[in-house]
């Protein structure tokens, strides 16, 4: 999640120091910005931001933001000896760019003044990856805004994208959806190939019962990203989502023959165009393409567990309904109701079975310790399964391998 790093060679080139209302403080710390004299470059062009005869002047200010750019990119250096001589270098340089822009109605300064906000963008946007990576969503949100505002500044918005990548993300994790959507629509704008981008986006509209703008991020993923087969699978969800379950269908099936050649991707389509249908109550279809996934590769987790699940929840809608029967009803539906919830759990074990098995096939200790939540859901579900069956033995023995999971935290 890195973007190259902006060199400060365009903040080198400097324009020259001709006549004008300058003091003796700004032509000096010019000369020792280009000697690399930065303690008295920075305390002189701190005393012409004051002073009355220059102030007011923008190549004040745009050497201000060079000079703490340039303090800027010794700060990372521990071995610098200006390393700490301005900690609030990005927050000065910025200050010193939007003032010089203010100032510079004839664009004279642009070119470095520019070069002064991306440096101090691409700072902010490091910073606010940083804090990402630690969860501290709240100040990577802000501090991502801020390195938006500096590449907006800086003539070139192109290099905003990755700030509000990070943005959206966070945002998404303070559940703030009015800023998912600014965010993340931006770049839907901008065509990004991020899969997260648009499902984000799709999730927030679905969420908040908007299915036109659910649809419409569906419909720009496939536009701007033709040839990926999750755009049609999120295509199908979004027609789906309006009861549209042919189009849907024809979506899955388009998903489906974009990656039929990969023998390690199709199966896991046909997975993902299963849990699809399952969700619009077509269980022969989704079992049809659960199956076809289980053929192609029966040693899976994502098939055996949507499978079993699929089949698990019917057979909790079978108890639900018969739970419901008044207890004076003496039609037999609460029996037979009851008799079929019983075979759809226990039509559901083997698949469970085979999710937990391949868990447990894993040789890579890593592959294991990431598997380990689609582990315990497994044994959940067959906890129940068997609690429901009265299957006491093998209840005893998920029960203990439940409780060795929670004890490894």
């Amino acid at each position: 999640m890195k973007i190259k790093k902006l060199g400060l060679a365009a903040l080198l080139v400097f324009a020259a120091a001709g006549a004008g209302a300058q003091t003796l403080n700004v032509q000096s710390a010019i000369q020792d910005l280009k000697k690399n004299y930065l303690k008295k470059a920075k305390l002189e062009i701190d005393a012409a931001c004051e002073h009355e005869a220059t102030k007011d002047d923008a190549k004040t200010w745009c050497y201000k933001g060079l000079i703490y750019a340039r303090i800027g990119s010794e700060a990372s250096n521990p071995k610098s000896k200006f390393k700490d001589l301005a900690p609030d270098w990005a927050e000065q340089a910025y200050q010193a760019a939007m003032e010089c822009k203010r100032l510079d109605a004839n664009h004279e300064y642009a070119n470095e003044n520019n070069s002064v906000f991306r440096f101090v963008g691409n700072e902010y946007y490091s910073q606010s990856v940083e804090l990402l990576s630690n969860q501290q969503y709240a100040e990577a949100l802000e501090v991502a805004e801020r390195a938006i505002e500096m590449f907006n500044n800086s003539g070139d918005a192109k290099f905003a994208g990755e700030s509000m990548w990070i943005a959206g993300l966070s945002a998404k994790a303070l559940k703030n959806n009015d800023k998912v959507k600014r965010y993340f629509s931006n770049l839907v704008r901008r065509k990004t190939n991020r899969t997260q981008v648009y499902r984000n986006l799709f999730n927030v509209y679905k969420e908040e019962g908007d299915k036109e703008g659910a649809m419409k991020t569906a419909t720009n993923y496939m536009n701007n990203r033709p040839n990926y087969y999750d755009a049609y699978l999120l295509m199908a969800e979004g027609y789906l989502l309006n009861d549209n379950l042919e189009g849907g269908k024809d979506m899955i099936n388009k998903a489906l023959e974009l990656t039929r050649d990969s023998v390690k991707l199709y199966p896991q389509i046909l997975g993902m165009a299963a849990l699809l249908l399952e969700t619009t109550g077509d269980y022969e279809g989704a079992e049809a393409k659960y199956n076809e996934s289980l053929n192609l590769t029966p040693v899976q987790f994502d098939a055996n567990f949507g499978m079993g699940k699929m089949i698990f929840n019917r057979g909790v809608d079978k108890l639900d309904a018969a739970n419901a029967i008044p207890p004076d009803d003496d039609s037999g539906l609460y029996d037979k109701l009851m008799e079929e919830s019983r075979g759809f759990f226990g039509q559901s074990i083997q698949y469970f079975q085979a999710a937990v098995s391949y868990i447990d096939g894993l040789t890579d200790p890593e592959a294991k310790r990431m598997q380990r939540k689609n582990l315990y859901d497994s044994l959940s579900a067959l906890n129940t399964v068997y609690a429901r069956l009265e299957m006491y033995d093998e209840l005893k023995a998920v029960k203990a391998r439940l409780e060795d999971i929670q004890k490894e935290g």
